[in-house]
């Protein structure tokens, strides 16, 4: 069965034609547009995309960036020293890094500015690795500083130590010398007399008959003891715990050992280092009781015999 043919038998070829080259044109036109809605659809995406990668990494490096200014503000409180200055430099700088995460924050979404905060944090970084050097060179010096005080202190205290044992010794030897050089009294022997008729020396026992107490003894040969005029003190002592003197004033007072008392009799002699025998005779302003009498001898304030006496 033939198809009909629906065209007009009266369209000429020249309007057939025609009709087909427009049809052509609009089809052209149509393919056209859509190319340019296919291509604005394609870079409306990509901007998209492009778009969220950029928050994506602008994120990453907001989140990067306060990762890295905690891990700083952490070091910078490692960082310890008892420089005051350097310490006041460290807290200026804590609080610098508090200020760039405050900022970070509030600038999140601006990609100039989180990348110039990232910046400043870089620059605290290389300047707390200068702290670093500073801090370490200094706890180096002081410790090297430490050692050499401690050396110089154990020097010093040694040599302190050395010269006071010298100071010693000398002071021991000193004394050595001194009491090397003090004369001595031996051989002390005491009595109790009175003298008959006021000239013939007696011998008592008895202390209501003694007018004096004779005091004889010998000063050895000493080379040590300087020559010259040496004095001895005798100072008796009665059985009721009194100093005996001719008299209660300040001529029989005498020193000996840091301090004063009264003697009852005293003899100057002149000394060239040769053995001597002397006898000093002791009076008393209150006159001579019972019982026993300590008697003691001084010479250059310093005590060089002692002996005892009993009166009856």
């Amino acid at each position: 069965m033939d198809t009909p043919n629906t065209e007009p038998e009266n369209i000429k070829p020249e309007e057939k034609e025609s009709r087909n080259r427009f049809l052509i044109i609009i089809i052209v036109i149509l393919l056209l547009l859509l190319v340019i809605l296919g291509w604005q659809y394609w870079n409306e995406r990509q901007t998209v995309v492009e778009k969220v990668k950029i928050v994506e990494v602008e994120k990453y490096r907001t989140d990067s960036l306060t990762t890295d200014l905690i891990g700083l503000q952490a070091q910078y409180a490692n960082l310890k020293t008892n420089n005051k200055d350097i310490q006041a430099q460290l807290d200026s700088k804590k609080d610098s890094i508090t200020y760039l995460m405050q900022q970070a924050e509030k600038y999140k979404n601006d990609p100039y500015i989180i990348s110039q905060l990232k910046k400043e944090a870089a620059t605290l970084r290389r300047v707390m690795q200068g702290f670093v050097h500073t801090i370490d060179s200094l706890n180096t010096l002081n410790q090297t500083l430490t050692k050499e005080r401690n050396v110089a202190v154990q020097s010093l205290n040694d040599e302190k130590k050395t010269t006071s044992e010298l100071k010693k010794e000398k002071s021991d030897l000193q004394e050595k010398v001194i009491k090397g050089s003090l004369l001595q009294a031996t051989a002390i022997t005491s009595e109790g007399v009175f003298f008959r008729f006021g000239k013939k020396e007696v011998t008592t026992e008895k202390a209501r008959k003694a007018e004096k107490l004779k005091v004889q003894f010998t000063i050895p040969s000493n080379r040590l003891t300087p020559v010259g005029n040496k004095t001895v003190y005798i100072r008796v002592i009665s059985p009721e715990a009194k100093e005996l003197s001719k008299s209660a004033d300040e001529a029989s007072l005498f020193n000996f050992e840091g301090t004063k008392g009264f003697y009852s009799g005293m003899q100057t002699f002149d000394y060239a280092n040769g053995e001597m025998s002397l006898a000093v005779y002791c009076e008393s302003n209150v006159g001579f009781v019972k019982g026993k009498y300590i008697i003691k001898l001084y010479a250059d304030e310093a005590e060089i015999g002692e002996s005892t006496l009993t009166l009856k």
